[in-house]
């Protein structure tokens, strides 16, 4: 179970809210091409024939980005970590939208980690 459906389940926000705080999320989105120029491993030529790429045959950004031999693995993988640590988290976007005080929300993320825990160890 995904920590939404569980504060759904636990009757603590609606779906509703859950709906609006996932758009959210996804169109604050940073998006790898956009992280790659920030982080100065690709310039903006290249990523528009990446862009390119990806819109004729579809596939991958990164994938398509090692190649054409513009960046390697090892720089994909590390923007793949950056833009994870970059990403909005649901429990701060629900806080934002006043869905659920941060007090709330910090006794259910305990609670949810419990039951994960537990759910592990059987």
């Amino acid at each position: 179970m995904r920590f939404g459906e569980y504060l759904i389940k636990k009757d603590r926000i609606d779906e509703s809210e859950l709906e609006d705080a996932l758009k959210f999320q996804g169109e604050k989105h940073i998006t790898l091409g956009v992280l790659a120029v920030r982080e100065n491993f690709l310039n903006n030529k290249q990523l528009s024939t990446i862009l390119d790429n990806q819109r004729e045959r579809g596939g991958l950004f990164g994938e398509i980005a090692i190649e054409l031999g513009f960046i390697s693995k090892e720089n994909i993988d590390r923007l793949l970590v950056l833009q994870k640590e970059k990403r909005n988290l649901l429990g701060d976007i629900l806080i934002l939208y006043g869905a659920i005080s941060k007090a709330d929300m910090e006794k259910e993320l305990r609670q949810f980690h419990e039951l994960k825990k537990k759910g592990e160890k059987r």
